[in-house]
C-alpha cells in the first residue's frame, strides 16, 4: 500500500481538475447569458478555486521533481489537505502572479470575502460576527446577487485561461504535463477570447510585460 501519492494520481488530478474548471467557466457563461447572476458567480468563483488546484498539484510535482525530491507522507498529506480548504485555493488563484491584480482584490480574497460573496450567492443566511450567527444582521438572499460581481470573476477566470494557452502556444508548453498542455490549445483560446470585459481586477500591463520578457 503507497503511502504518498503515485505520479499517475498527480497527473491524474492535475488534469482533471483543469478539465473541470473548464467545464465550470462555462457553465458560469452560460447562466450569466441567461441572467441567472447567483449560479454564474458561485460556479464562476468554483471554477477559479478547480484551476488553481490543477496548477497548484502540477507546480508541487514539477518543484518535489526539479528540487530534493518529495517530502515525506506527514508533509504530503498536510498539503493535500489544503487542496480542501476553499479560501486557501482561492488565494493559490492570485498567488503566483499577486502583483497582476488590483491590491484591493487581493485583501478582499485573502480576506475570506471572496468566500463569503460565494456563500452568500449560494444560500439563504445570515452573516457571522466574531465566531457568531449575527441574528441581527440582514438575510442574505443569492437572487440579488449583482450582475456586475458575475461579469468580474468571470472575466478574471476567462483572463487566466486566455494566457495559459497564450503561453501554451507560444512555447509549445505551459504545464510540465502534456496532457495539461493539450487542453489548451488555440482552439479554446478562440472561444474563451469571445468575452470581451475588462474587470479592472487584473492588469493586462503585467501580462504582456511577462509574455514580452519570455520571447
Amino acid at each position: 500500500m503507497r503511502e504518498t501519492l503515485s505520479e499517475y494520481k498527480f497527473k491524474r488530478i492535475a488534469t482533471e481538475s483543469l478539465r473541470n474548471g473548464l467545464r465550470l467557466h462555462f457553465d458560469s457563461l452560460l447562466l450569466f447569458h441567461r441572467k441567472s447572476y447567483a449560479s454564474a458567480l458561485q460556479l464562476s468563483i468554483i471554477a477559479m478555486e478547480e484551476i488553481a488546484k490543477a496548477k497548484w498539484v502540477e507546480h508541487y510535482y514539477d518543484a518535489s521533481k526539479s528540487n530534493s525530491g518529495f517530502p515525506d507522507e506527514d508533509f504530503e498529506q498536510e498539503w493535500l489537505k489544503l487542496l480542501y480548504y476553499h479560501p486557501r485555493k482561492q488565494f493559490a488563484f492570485l498567488a503566483r502572479e499577486i502583483y497582476w491584480y488590483s491590491p484591493t482584490f487581493v485583501e478582499f480574497v485573502k480576506s475570506k470575502k471572496l468566500e463569503n460573496l460565494k456563500q452568500e450567492s449560494t444560500y439563504v443566511g445570515l452573516k457571522k460576527k466574531n465566531g457568531k450567527i449575527d441574528v441581527n444582521s440582514r438575510v442574505s438572499i443569492p437572487i440579488k446577487t449583482k450582475e456586475l460581481d458575475a461579469k468580474k470573476i468571470i472575466t478574471l477566470v476567462n483572463a487566466e485561461l486566455v494566457f495559459m494557452c497564450e503561453m501554451n502556444i507560444k512555447h509549445s508548453y505551459y504545464f510540465r504535463f502534456e496532457e495539461m498542455n493539450e487542453i489548451i490549445d488555440k482552439e479554446l483560446m478562440d472561444i474563451l477570447t469571445a468575452w470581451d470585459f475588462n474587470s479592472e481586477i487584473r492588469s493586462r500591463k503585467w501580462e504582456n510585460y511577462w509574455f514580452n520578457r519570455n520571447k
